[in-house]
């Protein structure tokens, strides 16, 4: 269990990299077509067709980010008043739910990047997004639920998210 722990860990300093890269480079890009465009009169319309798609890229890791982190929008307002066990079971049923839903979207996905692909070449592969996406969010749902299953497991974090190791009892703790 502490190897899933330490593979998250890894993922997510991956992930922060990424996002750190790709929002200076659409800052740097769309700063560079303003300039270009006031001062020169040229507009790249490359850089225009590009940006959504690095928004998009954006999102989806800060999605990933955020399920890490126990921070995604989570509607538990009965949960509050629910004992220990009936939320332990909630959060498991809820990973359950959420590995199943994420493992038949990453499997669309991957027919999606295959048509992409075939339609758009090399730069219909920047639909890659989608099944990584859907892959670490499974991946994500399964230490949820391997922590509702056995909480006092190892998996905490090494200090960067919320500890996993724990059901917080305060409804201020987690997420949204």
């Amino acid at each position: 269990m502490r190897l899933l722990s330490k593979i998250d860990d890894t993922f997510e300093i991956i992930e922060q990299a990424v996002v750190i890269f790709l929002f200076s480079a659409l800052v740097l890009m769309i700063t560079t077509n303003i300039v270009a465009r006031n001062l020169f009169g040229v507009s790249y319309q490359k850089i225009l067709e590009i940006s959504p798609g690095i928004v998009l890229w954006l999102a989806l890791i800060g999605a990933t980010l955020a399920l890490k982190k126990q921070r995604h929008i989570k509607l538990e307002i009965l949960l509050r008043y629910a004992g220990h066990r009936t939320r332990r079971l909630a959060r498991l049923l809820g990973s359950l739910f959420g590995m199943v839903v994420m493992g038949f979207l990453f499997a669309a996905s991957l027919t999606f990047v295959k048509n992409e692909m075939a339609i758009f070449g090399l730069q219909g592969g920047s639909a890659i997004v989608f099944p990584l996406f859907f892959a670490l969010s499974f991946f994500r749902c399964l230490l949820s639920g391997l922590v509702a299953v056995r909480p006092t497991t190892a998996l905490a974090s090494d200090g960067r998210g919320l500890n996993l190791g724990t059901i917080p009892d305060d409804p201020s703790e987690g997420g949204a």
